[in-house]
């Protein structure tokens, strides 16, 4: 009894394995969502159409303190062969405490591919972070 239950919870966690990486692989290769917060800003994006060479984004940031500081998101991506870093251009909000930010975007490097991407969200100061988390899908 003791080794067909060992064998069934063996079987039971191999196919779990198996399905669970079938499902992210193809989930990652079309969509996927990055988040994260500090304190004062908080920010998430959702990618769709996601290939090596494209990506349609949507987005948010908020500012959630009272500090005067800007908040701002970005996107990253990273080229997995290469290990190229690409910082996209920042979407700020400089519209005070509880105010969000939306809008839709893409990403198309020429030359590089879009291996990893994520999030970036910061407090600013006159451009420069004050404080920042990054998130990956």
């Amino acid at each position: 009894m003791r080794n067909t239950l060992k064998r069934l919870s063996v079987t039971s966690v191999a196919a779990v394995a198996i399905f669970a990486t079938a499902t992210v692989t193809n989930a990652s290769a079309a969509s996927g969502g990055a988040a994260c917060s500090v304190t004062g800003a908080s920010g998430s994006l959702t990618f769709t159409n996601w290939t090596s060479t494209r990506v349609d984004i949507s987005g948010w940031v908020k500012d959630t303190v009272a500090d005067g500081y800007p908040v701002a998101i970005r996107f990253v991506s990273i080229d997995g062969g290469t290990g190229w870093v690409h910082e996209w251009p920042w979407h700020t909000n400089s519209s005070g405490n509880g105010s969000t930010l939306n809008f839709t975007t893409y990403a198309a490097p020429s030359g590089d591919r879009l291996s990893y991407i994520g999030a970036q969200v910061a407090v600013m100061n006159g451009g420069k972070i004050v404080r920042s988390c990054t998130n990956y899908a």
